[in-house]
């Protein structure tokens, strides 16, 4: 027989594994593995169910240091011993695999809608690209993603009740922020015609934003239940849900779209194109949805969740003023630094159109190359953030320390090589986008203020991992608003303006700023007390 580490009194439970009273402390009980010599023999039946389910469950990959917990993920720190630096790369390293693959998955559905649009007519691509511009400048304030900072954290400390509470918190804040997101959504032909948009490019622009009001809801939901899930290193159904999004949008569209491969049947076209990704953001909803009760139900039982009363009332329980307020703290930060980045690049993008057709156009292709290489940043940079979380919840300073710095350099050495890569290989590059040689040549002679933006911006994105994850969204956003509004718009417009007039100018101005803004984050990671952050941790967790 075992005994929680919180109190000293257990009993088995009836599915054949250890169980403690009520006290409110041993959330994180029972431990798969730990079987009840009692109960054992009889419920064999409910054991092969149990680890069914957590197979199901647990992360693609495989623990460092293997430490199983009730919620089928595997964490390197084992109470037994701390992680060493060389655990710790490996582990983030696993974690960024399974991340990397989302990541890929979901840049795969951006291309292929792409490609459909392409081949559907000029129109359609000049359409999806104006609605998308104007429905993301409201679309980042139902973006900011920290719900994952407060379920690693209380998760960490073996609450997992009060992530549960979050979770619903989330949720309620971001479907009271959706409905003036999809009012604007549906004014877009308005606001295209104002602009002077031929009438129907801005119909058609219209008609793309009022049907993907239809996703908002699947798209918020989505993203608060893979970061609830992610937090506690439940990585398979983000991954199983982002590859089935992708052959799904890749099927339908070629279907429904073109009319491929059913013999004279030209497809739907245009109008098809948006309604074929909101139903698959359904079907991946569905998928991970099934993958979230499929979890909840291999964890004990807990109040005002699945195995319960699923009123209202047992829904808002656990909803105090205190805890929207530890939300929205780390939230309106976060969705205005995403915000102010989107509303910066928009106007470097003018700056850009200003200088020629052809520059533009460069512009545009070159960001596509800056997005390949944030997709192995940001997994590594995702991968620190959750294991930052647990370990801040576990009160465990110096190995969140460690996790952190762990980050920094794995993100520093892929860079170096990336960057490398790139700037070697620019033309090469290029022609993934273009054939044009006037435009290939372009890309070489502005190959060394563009690679100097490719590693200060993704090494900018790497860093912001650490104060963001220590639960710093106030001064992560005002970091960038410095740096952006008073680093990079401003070196921008005064090398194009009195230097020269081209993309070297833009490129080397872009770097300037986010060079900046590397400085700044590296002086809030290396300065941050982690002892403090522990602590601050542990009363969003409520275990204080």
């Amino acid at each position: 027989r075992h005994s929680c580490p919180r109190c000293t009194e257990g009993r088995s439970t009836g599915r054949g594994l250890v169980g403690f009273p009520a006290c409110g402390r041993g959330s994180g009980w029972p431990r798969e593995g730990l079987v009840c010599v009692a109960t054992s023999a009889p419920k064999m039946d409910d054991d092969r169910e149990t680890q069914k389910i957590h197979h199901e469950t647990s992360p693609l990959v495989g623990d460092v240091v293997p430490k199983k917990g009730a919620d089928g993920a595997g964490e390197a720190d084992s109470q037994d011993r701390e992680a060493t630096f060389k655990d710790d790369v490996l582990d983030t390293l696993h974690l960024a695999g399974p991340i990397f693959v989302s990541r890929v998955s979901w840049v795969g559905m951006k291309s292929t809608d792409t490609a459909l649009l392409g081949h559907t007519s000029g129109d359609a691509l000049s359409a999806a690209a104006l609605s998308d511009l104007y429905t993301m400048c409201t679309a980042v304030l139902i973006q900011g993603r920290v719900l994952g900072i407060l379920v690693g954290q209380t998760c960490g400390a073996d609450n997992r009740h009060l992530a549960v509470v979050y979770l619903r918190i989330s949720v309620a804040v971001l479907s009271a922020l959706a409905v003036p997101v999809a009012i604007s959504w549906a004014y877009t032909e308005d606001v295209w015609t104002w602009m002077g948009q031929p009438g129907d490019v801005a119909g058609m622009a219209g008609y793309y934003s009022r049907v993907f009001i239809l996703a908002i809801p699947a798209q918020m939901i989505y993203s608060q239940l893979s970061q609830y899930l992610t937090a506690q290193r439940v990585m398979r159904p983000e991954v199983v849900t982002s590859s089935a999004g992708l052959a799904a949008n890749l099927v339908l569209g070629l279907v429904l779209v073109l009319g491929w491969p059913i013999p004279g049947f030209v497809g739907f076209g245009f109008a098809a194109c948006p309604i074929v990704t909101v139903v698959v953001v359904y079907i991946q909803l569905c998928i991970l949805g099934y993958y979230f009760v499929k979890t909840e139900h291999a964890k004990p039982p807990i109040e005002g969740t699945l195995a319960n009363d699923n009123t209202l009332s047992h829904w808002t329980s656990g909803f105090t003023w205190t805890r929207f307020q530890t939300f929205s703290q780390l939230y309106f930060p976060a969705a205005l630094a995403l915000s102010s980045d989107f509303w910066r690049m928009g106007l470097v993008g003018a700056i850009a159109a200003k200088i020629g057709e052809r520059e533009v156009g460069l512009f545009n292709a070159s960001y596509r190359i800056l997005w390949i290489t944030l997709i192995f940043i940001s997994s590594v940079s995702g991968a620190t953030g959750i294991k930052l979380g647990l370990r801040l919840g576990k009160n465990q300073a110096k190995q969140a320390r460690q996790a952190a710095e762990v980050g920094v350099v794995l993100c520093v050495v892929l860079l170096m090589l990336l960057s490398g890569i790139v700037y070697c290989n620019i033309r090469s590059f290029g022609a993934i986008f273009t054939s044009d040689e006037s435009y290939l040549d372009l890309f070489e002679e502005v190959r060394l203020p563009f690679t100097c933006v490719l590693f200060f911006m993704n090494l900018s994105v790497g860093i912001e991992r650490i104060p963001m994850s220590l639960g710093r969204t106030g001064d992560v956003f005002w970091a960038g608003f410095v740096a952006s509004w008073f680093g990079q718009v401003p070196a921008v417009f005064f090398l194009v303006e009195y230097w020269r007039n081209d993309l070297y100018a833009l490129y080397t101005g872009i770097g300037i700023g986010y060079a900046f803004l590397t400085i700044l984050y590296s002086w809030m990671a290396y300065s941050s007390d982690f002892e403090h952050y522990c602590e601050l941790a542990q009363i969003r967790a409520e275990a204080k």
